[in-house]
């Protein structure tokens, strides 16, 4: 415990500490709560080499106070830890996903839309100051703004290693399809500040709103990429159950309202939604199909319920069959869900244990 707190003792010199918790984190960082004077805070560890810190810290640094995240307090290199207001303990939308109130759940997932539309809204200025904050702390290790380009790239090289060891023939203009995305949906026009991982679990209710945690993959990218966590469904989380249509597109109308770019009113918002769903399809699908092809081992914690990968891949693949704007990525989808569900079977995503409920 040592040194962590003494990291944080020297970036709040002549501030009496307590260490009170240890709420989790995961094999790249540790995450406590202390008592630091008369208010507690927490303290976000990171361990081993990756750009996590950077990530976190440059964004909460330049965080908008408007901004439904926790406060930035301090940050050092040495150890990587970051220090940031308590958003308490409240449930997440991960825990209303799992319950047993419909319209709850529902409520839930339209406030994850408010709260990421929040900070879309308060950061589509800060894309310099991001840049500033991360180069500051990423020293000579190169951590670029946005990984979108990169991350489709890999996808296409993936699904081709994929396709070729199942026999599945890719069409022609189908991969260039995909990493045209990158430019379609970059970090130029309609961009914000993310967490780039804003799963139904890494936020907590708190005085009645929704506080967004976990910043350690935050990019600069198109705000598309986030909103089509709400078609894909939540395509980088554990609880990536299906959501009934018409919860979708109520989270989809919270984030209209909430955002106040002229942008989202505009015919193309929707069509680059869609488009971002299918990348996503893409991405995801090359990150879990390895496993899936095995012999399904669990997905993060036995105690937990979740969907199975081969169940996510193929209702991810299924709804891509249909989009007409990207047609060589649809025949390749339907390519995909038919061959995997010859090998698979017919696999149902159900829906959250919240929808289905009697």
């Amino acid at each position: 415990m040592s040194d962590w707190l003494e990291g944080v003792r020297a970036l709040l010199p002549g501030t009496r500490l307590e260490f009170l918790d240890l709420l989790g984190g995961s094999r790249r960082s540790h995450v406590r709560r202390i008592r630091a004077g008369s208010r507690t805070l927490i303290v976000k560890e990171f361990t081993g080499s990756g750009a996590g810190w950077a990530r976190e810290a440059a964004a909460l640094s330049v965080m908008p106070s408007d901004a439904r995240v926790p406060r930035w307090v301090a940050d050092g290199a040495v150890p990587p830890i970051v220090v940031m207001s308590d958003a308490g303990s409240g449930a997440s939308v991960a825990d209303a996903l799992l319950g047993r109130d419909r319209g709850a759940a529902a409520a839930a997932v339209a406030s994850w839309a408010t709260a990421i539309a929040s900070v879309h809204r308060a950061t589509t200025d800060s894309r310099a100051a991001f840049r500033d904050a991360l180069g500051a702390r990423a020293g000579d290790v190169a951590v670029p703004e946005s990984t979108v380009s990169a991350d489709l790239e890999d996808a296409a090289r993936m699904i081709a290693r994929h396709c070729e060891r199942l026999g599945i023939d890719v069409p022609a203009d189908a991969l260039d399809e995909l990493r045209a995305l990158g430019s379609r949906l970059g970090g130029t026009e309609s961009a914000a500040l993310t967490p780039a991982d804003a799963c139904p679990d890494n936020n907590v209710r708190a005085d009645d709103e929704l506080v967004l945690i976990d910043f350690e993959s935050a990019q600069w990218r198109h705000v598309a990429w986030d909103v089509a966590y709400l078609i894909v469904p939540w395509p980088s989380c554990w609880c990536s159950w299906r959501l009934p249509a018409d919860v979708a597109e109520q989270a989809i109308e919270a984030y209209r309202t909430a955002s106040a770019m002229a942008y989202v009113d505009s015919p193309g918002f929707r069509r680059d939604v869609d488009a971002a769903a299918v990348g996503w399809t893409f991405v995801s699908t090359s990150w879990f199909l390895d496993l899936a092809l095995l012999d399904e081992p669990p997905l993060t914690d036995p105690n937990k319920p979740s969907p199975t990968r081969r169940s996510m891949i193929l209702h991810r693949l299924h709804q891509t069959r249909g989009t007409a704007e990207l047609p060589g990525l649809a025949e390749l989808a339907a390519r995909l869900h038919d061959g995997l569900t010859d090998r698979w079977g017919d696999l149902a995503l159900p829906y959250a244990p919240a929808f289905n409920r009697p």
